[in-house]
């Protein structure tokens, strides 16, 4: 059974340095870009092997039973703190600040108008489980549609 699980915290990393400016700045989407695989390789090199690189600014985790992708597992736990060094802006809840968090929420708000009542807020440690399990398929025509429409609210790149 695959059980998607977007965390709050790796949204963040898409977030980080996104202002409101209309047009994006593309050095600084690529630095990020960059920064962000190199997180991601780290994290690979250090005990997860199934850690995703970013697509266009995204990260997303697919668990499953057994995965090393469980954010509360010890491989996990001790390939972040080995990449420490290497986390983008803004990864860590830490690194989240009231605008990034205020984005998230925007964008999670738009999500349940556009025809995703059951979208969740981001928990307290940062996570945002969604799934089939949970009410929440990311890959309905439901939740596609309200993405498309909620693109310009996206944290970073979501959606």
């Amino acid at each position: 059974m695959r059980f998607p699980v977007l965390c709050a915290a790796l949204i963040v990393l898409c977030t980080a340095g996104c202002g409101s400016s209309a047009t994006p700045d593309p050095a600084a989407s690529e630095d990020r870009q960059t920064q962000a695989v190199k997180y991601s390789q780290c994290m690979r090199e250090n005990g997860v092997p199934s850690f995703p690189d970013p697509v266009d600014g995204r990260i997303q985790l697919r668990i499953e039973p057994g995965s090393d992708l469980d954010p509360e597992g010890e491989p996990f736990k001790k390939a972040q703190q080995a990449c420490k060094d290497l986390e983008p802006a803004g990864l860590g809840n830490a690194g989240q600040n009231g605008e990034q968090q205020g984005r998230v929420l925007k964008w999670v708000a738009c999500m349940r108008q556009n025809g995703v009542p059951n979208m969740p807020d981001p928990q307290a440690d940062g996570k945002m489980l969604v799934g089939p399990d949970t009410g929440v398929d990311p890959e309905s025509p439901a939740y596609k549609d309200a993405e498309t429409k909620c693109r310009d609210l996206a944290p970073g790149g979501l959606g």
